[in-house]
């Protein structure tokens, strides 16, 4: 037989930029996977699964979803996004029709479920997998859009790191490299990639570099995009003085980009704030008096213990979080404060209060806390305040709970609740306000510096200049530290503020300030007079930063003002008097309906006149009871707080949850004591307590 001829394979050539593409595509990918391997996505698992027991197309139907996947850089294929719609489908199907089972079995079997009771249970219960459904399957976009956001966040940042190194040296590579370095966040991601493409020959230059990461983001940001043109331009310039007019240029468009953003944002804030007022806040009161009113007299079963609890305890506060998340998303980023961690020096140990020189566990703390305020309230408060009616006062004892008793359950869980949050946040708040108060003080440090550099003077002079000018300051001691590091340890200016051991700013989590002292150390590199010169150009740059921050921050508080005075004021108070007069009003309607006059005729000598009817006594005895509904509202008051404090400091603050858990231990209390106070009061002058 003859031999079968053995074809060869051809060997397939790989250029030097094909190899550098696929290298630094799997080096980042190996990176990725190391770093974020084990705080992988929750919905990443969940899709995953669902591509492996699911058999869906790999393929979208649409190009954004293809475009949010890659931007994410989540390890999925599209088969995988499409099952975990369809898994979400099944999986919702599953808990709800042995639901819809149970109420149609009550509806037409047991008869214990009206017609009218089905129709408002069963149908948005059909709707609930084709929403969860729908959620799943977007979920990359609403990921993507929220990344972005964040991403963004980083820009002034970005183009402050360009421009100083530009300003330095102008050398788009090396400004690249040490914005990469510095940034934080997706772009500067991104600036890694472009820099490890740079070196390994897949960019013909930085410049094409740059304008790639220019018209990437440009969709998202123009005044970016119009800065990365700016300092790319920048090169071409030869006078000094024209290029550093082009990279101030390029900031202050940024900023002033940010902050007509941000007018806009608060523009188009103003009336969903309103309308967030008038969901979670004006609309629940009213609805306090008029829900069980219109229910019995409707024959409605919203007056009922069941709905009751549904829409207030979870519709209502489910519709404010959903449509407070929405406002916030919009939200354009401006600043990060910086993250204080646990173990920064000064802080107490985790979930301890310091106590003078000692440190107390917060949950032994707040237990002590708790259990006090609930003896004190239930032992004498409510004996005094609040005893039980005498015999002959038969209405009184019908409506008679131990107020005093529930105000110590709720506000003593408050309490407990706040000393745990406040040893979660109180020190870390505090180290907080310190550095952020160092950074706002940090541009006329800059000035000294500089110019103490323009006369001519070391820069360990200089140094020890600024620390005495400063004094016993949180920035004054910073500067001392640096200057003793070079003096009493020998170390060069660069170890002075960065040794991991010894350096200065090893204590201070501030990536603008160690972006700033990183550029006037490598500023030194070139000589006394240029290092001055940088310094100058910094520290003006600093303060047109933070001047459009302290702008910003006050269009903010405009509009978070009001938020504020509801949660810790109008708030509690109306819905404490509120609850106590939906007591009044039920006992009132049970009384004309036990007396006989529902739906009959007045007693009147001489005259039958027709009453309206205001139900049956089966209707009203459905009805919570006013302890009952005191709890419920209790409970929707606790919610609130949480929310409308989430809403404002999520647009005042950002993702800082250090001023949230911090807000929380302060608000919290207050709020749960202004209701139950206005809620006694109430009763008090109407009776229905004493």
């Amino acid at each position: 037989m003859p031999r079968k001829r053995r074809h060869k394979k051809k060997e397939r050539i790989v250029s030097p930029k094909q190899y550098a593409e696929a290298y630094g595509s799997l080096l980042q990918g190996g990176q990725e996977k190391r770093t974020t391997g084990i705080k992988e996505p929750l919905y990443v698992r969940f899709a995953r699964f669902a591509g492996r027991i699911i058999r869906a197309p790999n393929k979208f139907q649409k190009i954004e979803y293809q475009a949010a996947l890659d931007f994410l850089g989540w390890d999925l294929e599209p088969r995988d996004v499409n099952a975990a719609g369809s898994l979400a489908l099944v999986l919702s199907l599953l808990a709800v029709v042995p639901a819809a089972g149970i109420l149609l079995y009550m509806t037409f079997v047991t008869y214990e479920l009206s017609y009218t009771m089905l129709f408002y249970t069963l149908g948005p219960l059909v709707l609930v997998p084709f929403l969860v459904s729908f959620y799943v399957q977007n979920y990359i976009l609403f990921a993507a859009k929220k990344e972005r956001m964040l991403a963004t966040s980083s820009i002034s940042d970005v183009v402050n790191y360009l421009t100083m190194s530009m300003k330095l040296s102008p050398n788009l590579e090396r400004a690249i490299s040490f914005a990469a370095e510095h940034a934080t966040g997706k772009i500067a991601e991104e600036l890694k990639q472009l820099d490890w493409e740079i070196r390994t020959g897949v960019h013909a230059s930085a410049e094409e570099a740059l304008d790639k990461l220019a018209y990437k983001w440009g969709a998202y940001s123009d005044e970016f995009k119009h800065a990365l043109m700016l300092i790319r331009s920048s090169t071409i310039e030869v006078d000094e003085a024209k290029r550093s007019l082009i990279l101030d240029k390029a900031v202050s468009d940024t900023l002033e980009g940010i902050k007509e953003n941000m007018n806009a944002y608060a523009g188009e804030m103003r009336q969903p704030s309103i309308y967030l007022y008038y969901m979670g806040v004006l609309l629940p009161l009213l609805l306090i008096i008029l829900l069980p009113i219109g229910s019995i007299m409707a024959r409605l079963p919203f007056s009922r213990t069941p709905f009751i609890i549904l829409f207030y305890n979870i519709l209502v506060p489910l519709a404010v979080f959903v449509f407070a998340r929405n406002i916030i998303g919009k939200r354009p980023p401006v600043y990060t404060a910086p993250e204080i961690p646990d173990d920064f020096p000064g802080l107490p140990k985790k979930g301890r209060i310091r106590i003078g020189k000692s440190e107390v566990p917060a949950v032994l703390l707040g237990l002590v806390a708790a259990l006090a305020i609930i003896g004190l309230f239930s032992l004498f408060l409510d004996p005094v305040l609040n005893p039980y009616p005498p015999e002959w006062n038969v209405q009184a004892r019908e409506n008679w709970y131990p107020l005093f008793s529930l105000t110590g359950v709720f506000l003593g869980g408050a309490v407990f609740s706040s000393i745990v949050l406040y040893s979660l946040s109180h020190a870390k708040r505090k180290a907080q306000k310190e550095i952020m108060g160092m950074e706002n003080e940090f541009q006329d440090s800059v000035y000294l510096l500089a110019s103490r550099l323009g006369e001519n003077r070391p820069v360990e002079e200089a140094v020890e200049y600024t620390a005495s000018f400063l004094g016993d300051t949180p920035l004054g001691r910073f500067y001392q530290r640096t200057a003793d590091n070079i003096r009493n340890l020998g170390m060069t200016l660069d170890a002075a503020f960065f040794d991991p051991v010894y350096g200065s700013l090893k204590t201070v989590p501030s990536r603008l300030i160690r972006g700033a002292v990183r550029v006037m150390v490598d500023a030194m590199s070139l000589g006394v007079q240029q290092a001055a010169r940088a310094l100058i150009s910094l520290s003006l740059q600093i303060r047109d930063s933070q001047k459009v921050r302290e702008r910003i921050v006050g269009i903010l508080k405009e509009i978070t003002g009001m938020m504020r005075s509801i949660v810790l004021f109008i708030g509690p108070i109306v819905l404490g008097i509120t609850t106590s007069l939906q007591g009044i009003v039920v006992s009132t309607l049970k009384r004309v309906s036990e007396t006989g006059l529902a739906g009959g005729t007045a007693s009147i000598p001489g005259v039958n006149l027709p009453m309206v009817s205001f139900g049956s006594p089966e209707a009203l005895a459905g009805t919570p009871g006013p302890m009952l509904f005191m709890i419920i509202m209790a409970v929707f008051m606790v919610e609130l707080t949480v929310l409308l404090v989430y809403f404002i400091t999520r647009v005042e603050e950002g993702e800082n949850n250090t001023v949230l858990y911090h807000e929380l231990a302060k608000t919290l209390p207050i709020a749960l004591a202004l209701f139950f106070l206005s809620a006694w009061f109430s009763q008090s002058l109407t009776g229905a307590v004493i």
